[in-house]
This record gives C-alpha cells, sequence and structure tokens, in this order.
C-alpha cells in the first residue's frame, strides 16, 4: 500500500498568491500514471490560459472557495464541491473570483508528467511532476518549446 502524507511534500509557490503541493507524479512518486496536485490561490490568482499539448485529461475540483474557470472560450463559475472536466487539448485556465476566500482545488492529471503551455509564453514547456530539463522547483521543470 501506497500513502502520501502531506506533510512529507514539499509546498511550492509558483507564481506570487499561488502555492500547491506535488501529492504523485514522475517526479515525486506514488504514481506511473497520474498527476495529483493540490493549490491554493489568493484572490484573482490560478492558472492563466494554457494547454497541455500531448493530449491529456485533466479535472479539476473546487474544495474551498469560488472560481471562474474557462475552456475553449466558455466560461463557468465554480464553488465547493464542483469539478469541472478538461478535455484533451483545450485551452483553459482559472482564477479565484472571491474577495474573502482562498481558492483551494484539487487537479488530476491522466499521465504522471503534464507539459503546459501557457498562451503569454509560447515558447516554452512548463513540465508539471517533470523529471527533464531546467528544475524550477519541486514540482516543475521547464525547456524551450519545440519550433513549428
Amino acid at each position: 500500500m501506497t500513502v502520501v502524507r502531506k506533510e512529507d511534500k514539499p509546498e511550492a509557490s509558483w507564481r506570487p498568491g499561488k502555492k500547491g503541493i506535488l501529492h504523485a507524479a514522475a517526479s515525486v512518486g506514488g504514481t506511473t500514471k497520474l498527476i495529483v496536485n493540490e493549490s491554493w490561490n489568493d484572490f484573482g490568482i490560478g492558472a492563466p490560459t494554457h494547454v497541455h499539448p500531448d493530449g491529456l485529461e485533466e479535472i479539476i475540483m473546487v474544495l474551498e472557495g469560488h472560481a471562474e474557470f474557462w475552456i475553449n472560450g466558455e466560461h463557468s463559475v465554480l464553488g465547493a464541491g464542483d469539478l469541472v472536466i478538461i478535455p484533451p487539448l483545450a485551452h483553459h485556465g482559472f482564477k479565484n473570483i472571491s474577495e474573502t476566500e482562498t481558492l483551494h482545488v484539487l487537479a488530476v492529471f491522466s499521465s504522471p508528467v503534464a507539459p503546459t503551455i501557457f498562451d503569454h509564453e509560447p515558447d516554452k514547456i512548463v513540465y508539471i511532476g517533470g523529471t527533464d530539463g531546467d528544475r524550477v522547483d519541486s514540482q516543475r521543470t521547464v525547456a524551450p518549446a519545440p519550433s513549428a
């Protein structure tokens, strides 16, 4: 039995106002087919619009707070207990819309590494759970995006 304890996983600041814990991924162990990532997001913060170019699926569940999510231009507001299913190759993102609550979400990816290209930084790939490329923090690596 594999048990993953929160206190054993390092917390990382992904950007100002966003911190996260990678519970299971290629880079931290515990799984060979999934990523489980938990994050806390201040007002106005979340994940800028991005895509996972390898076609993985992602599910994000709101544990606490309220968020605006967008997928391929379609917007929806989610609250605690709601989840969104993000289809392969969809451009998507979210942000905390509450000035009084921290947005707490749990994301599950269908791969132990999640290549991610942010729309505002198309020249690089961030690998959530990555083991190759330049280490950004305990949870991510980065490499140049392939030329089109």
